[in-house]
């Protein structure tokens, strides 16, 4: 065993300044750059020290607001405070070995992370993280079989999307660049509501999962950082509307765009940041409505009103003015008939990938627990 701080040497970034920012230069990878939430890159068209340069294959991990291991894929760039350049000059280390198992350390240890408003380790704490250092070969052997299975996930996933993609596709092609009358979402929509504008009361009842932004993805639902509101606390929050299954919530604030169907089976309120869209079943079907909400149609006019916005979101008002086509019910049904199937596709391919991310959370465990 050994100590973070004693197998490599951690180069902490330059603190920039919104005033050192420029449109031309090199540019400057910050923590939002790491983690994908960025929508906006800055750059650094001035001189430099040579320790804060970044280049393709070198290691980051970032030690404030998010914690994570990270290896650069990109151009020459520059490094922004708060992350940490990895330089491996004081142990032979396998950098693919080292990513791995610095992945698990920094879980582990964001719990112990302080910080009121933002998680973050300090230097001393870092340095005193135990690391397993075995031999360089054994170091080899472990990495490629991690490897393995990483890469084997990741092909799990390029699947889904190639999936989402399809169905995407073949939206475009029934409804796109047809003689369908335009309409609006308020036009084919029963109900349109906004969330409370509260914080809820989270009290872990599972009865009632309170669904916000975090959880909304590109057509369904992320479960693993649901929250839950109490009984009181869930009719306090569908006085305006109760959430039924086959209704859309779309997330109107941050990341926003994405939407999903309710499913059946559960008791949903509105968290925060949050939209519901009730199709009209004489007019629309659910299938149909989502698609269109996640059509690049509906995205790039959410995109015009975000123009100059300090904090990318959706105003109420402009969702239901958004404007689609309404194709027969035939058609939708076609259509939704389609994305069962590709669904159903999809569920053999996510079920292979939990068992793969099983199984590398179970290496990983033997190897570093």
């Amino acid at each position: 065993m050994a100590k973070l701080g004693d197998i490599a040497t951690y180069i902490n970034g330059y603190a920039f300044k919104p005033q050192d920012w420029s449109d031309e230069g090199i540019p400057i990878i910050r923590i939002q750059d790491l983690t994908g939430n960025s929508y906006q890159a800055n750059r650094y068209n001035g001189e430099y020290a040579s320790k804060y340069e970044v280049n393709d294959g070198d290691v980051l991990i970032s030690w404030s607001a998010s914690l994570g291991v990270y290896v650069w894929y990109g151009e020459k760039a520059v490094l922004n405070q708060h992350i940490f350049k990895v330089v491996f000059d004081k142990e032979r280390i396998s950098k693919d070995f080292f990513v791995h198992q610095v992945g698990l350390i920094l879980e582990n240890a964001a719990s112990d992370a302080h910080g009121a408003t933002m998680k973050h380790l300090t230097k001393p704490v870092f340095d005193a993280l135990p690391f397993y250092l075995p031999p360089y070969e054994k170091q080899c052997e472990i990495a490629g079989i991690l490897d393995k299975v990483t890469s084997l996930i990741s092909l799990r996933k390029q699947q889904l999307d190639k999936l989402d993609e399809l169905v995407k596709a073949r939206f475009v092609e029934m409804f796109e660049n047809s003689s369908w009358p335009n309409t609006s979402l308020n036009d084919i929509c029963s109900e349109i509501v906004d969330c409370p504008h509260s914080t809820p009361k989270y009290e872990g009842n599972l009865e009632h999962p309170a669904i916000r932004t975090t959880e909304i993805k590109k057509g369904y639902i992320d479960w693993d950082s649901m929250k839950y509101v109490s009984e009181e606390e869930y009719q306090k929050r569908i006085k305006s509307l109760k959430p039924v299954p086959g209704d859309i919530v779309y997330g109107r604030e941050g990341t926003y765009g994405n939407a999903a169907i309710i499913p059946d089976g559960y008791e949903f309120c509105l968290g925060q940041r949050v939209m519901l869209f009730r199709p009209n079943k004489t007019k629309c079907i659910s299938a149909y409505v989502l698609y269109a909400i996640l059509s690049d149609r509906v995205k790039r006019q959410a995109d015009e009103k975000n123009v100059g916005a300090t904090v990318p979101h959706v105003n109420v008002a402009d969702a239901k003015q958004f404007d689609v086509v309404l194709p027969p019910l035939e058609l939708q049904n076609q259509f939704a008939a389609f994305v069962e199937r590709v669904d159903k596709q999809k569920q053999t391919v996510q079920q292979s990938l939990e068992k793969l991310e099983l199984m590398k959370k179970a290496l990983m465990q033997e190897y570093f627990g």
